[in-house]
């Protein structure tokens, strides 16, 4: 991707962030010296036209002159024309987030496009995180980058209680979702969100981190003493809520837990004992809580978590973050190439509970499969699909054909469906690649789950995804 394309994406990203309230607009003519700031809401008002130095000067004299370290770096930031910025700090009574990319004129100088989102604080500084960009987007809870955020910031502080890092985990969801369909799998997510919340109350905030994996951060609980009864209620609520409901599957819990600054000395050492122990809670059988205790788990813990997993009887694949995964396709995987095929895709697979991923490109000579069980580049595997006028006719516009289930498939593709039968699937999205305007092969995502409809996220997301590779592969 180059960094025009870039720049694209970082505007797009920008104009969603339009769409939330209180927020305010600005473009800079760098080389000309003129600020154009709007207040966007019902209409869209300019409110200020003029250099970057009356501005600030103005913004001085509101202020008395008070100027903090944060705005000083945004106002040189700004000046500069840096390529982009991205800051988040409390002034006050107000949480601001500036964030703004810069792109060159055709005569050489520079255009820098940014807003700025005000939201209000109260003396409970959780409630600044309440705002629509913090929750995630289907579950009362925050979302990743939020929970993440206000973790580190707790535990920066220098008078920082004893805080517990929890991870919480659901056991078998993916046979939930694989045998009663992602519908249902949501419904689940959300009444698990109810049981988490009423558990952990005012004694702590809660986050999802990647798909059923959910962080909680706790408040005012001092020991494990104190923890072990919220632990156990939403152990107990979970696995009575789902007892006998589901045709034999059962649907439990399992939660690793470690203490700041008790057992590590950062966020990061916190998490990955956390994680950890979730780990070592699922090879003990699952349905249970670990805390760490470093006289039980102080040489257990000493190995990569990699190696723990290498030696359980069933190991359970790292859950990744759908949001996140995009950003990582882009960051590691296309930017930076530090991601290999197979890697970057099997993360793509469990992120978002695929039995099939199957990328063919140019014209077959290349591709390969990636299954939960491995990855392969036997040419059966590749070339089962004859990628001729008929098959290329059946995608849209946007270079995708969408298989909701093979119930929707047409008299006329009896072979095609015949095909994916004997594969086992059952719902299917194809991504066409193309290379100078040509078709030279596909992606497919696929599911042995019959679905009533791929979500539009699904398709938003795999398709890019899908991008992501075809830039890679000619860029």
């Amino acid at each position: 991707m180059d960094a025009k394309e870039q720049m694209l994406l970082e505007a797009q990203e920008i104009r969603r962030f339009l769409d939330i309230a209180d927020i305010r607009e600005f473009i800079y003519d760098v080389d000309n010296d003129m600020l154009e700031n709007f207040r966007y809401g019902k209409t869209r008002e300019t409110f200020f036209k003029g250099s970057i130095e009356t501005w600030a000067e103005n913004f001085r004299q509101r202020i008395s002159g008070n100027v903090n370290k944060e705005f000083v770096d945004f106002y040189n930031a700004l000046k500069r024309g840096d390529d982009a910025f991205e800051h988040i700090y409390e002034y006050k009574g107000l949480v601001r987030r500036t964030k703004f990319i810069a792109e060159k004129k055709p005569d050489g100088g520079k255009i820098v496009y940014g807003v700025v989102m005000t939201g209000q604080l109260t003396q409970n500084k959780e409630a600044a995180y309440k705002r629509a960009t913090d929750m995630d987007a289907m579950l009362n809870m925050l979302n990743k980058r939020a929970i993440t955020e206000y973790a580190q910031k707790v535990l920066e502080k220098p008078d920082c209680p004893t805080t517990y890092l929890v991870i919480f985990d659901l056991d078998n969801f993916k046979v939930v979702n694989d045998s009663f369909g992602h519908l249902y799998g949501d419904e689940v997510l959300v009444t698990i969100t109810d049981i988490i919340n009423k558990a952990v109350g005012a004694n702590g905030v809660v986050g999802r981190i990647g798909g059923d994996e959910i962080l909680i951060v706790t408040k005012g609980i001092e020991d494990k003493a104190a923890l072990r009864p919220m632990l156990r209620e939403i152990r107990m609520n979970v696995e009575d809520t789902y007892r006998d409901r589901m045709d034999g599957i059962s649907l439990t819990c399992s939660m690793g837990a470690a203490a700041y600054p008790d057992h590590g000395k950062s966020f990061r050492d916190v998490m990955d004992l956390a994680d950890k122990m979730l780990y070592l809670a699922k090879e003990k059988g699952r349905n249970r809580y670990l805390i760490f205790t470093p006289e039980l788990h102080g040489d257990i813990l000493k190995a990569p978590k990699e190696e723990m997993m290498a030696h359980m009887s069933n190991p359970i694949p790292m859950a990744f973050d759908k949001i996140g995964i995009i950003q990582f396709m882009m960051e590691d995987y296309l930017r930076r190439g530090t991601s290999s095929n197979e890697a970057a895709f099997s993360n793509v697979g469990q992120a978002f509970g695929l039995n099939e991923i199957l990328i063919v490109y140019e014209n077959g000579k290349n591709g390969f499969r990636w299954t939960p069980e491995g990855t392969s580049h036997a040419e059966d595997d590749l070339c089962w699909i004859e990628m001729g006028d008929a098959f290329f006719d059946r995608f849209d516009e946007n270079g995708l054909y969408v298989i909701d289930g093979l119930y929707s498939l047409q008299e006329d593709q009896k072979p095609f469906r015949t095909k994916l039968v004997e594969r086992g699937i059952e719902s299917v999205l194809f991504y066409k690649i193309s290379h100078k305007g040509e078709a030279e092969g596909y992606v497919m995502y696929a599911k042995k789950v019959q679905r009533q409809k791929w979500s539009e996220y699904e398709l938003l997301a795999l398709s890019t995804i899908a991008k992501i590779f075809e830039m890679s592969v000619y860029k």
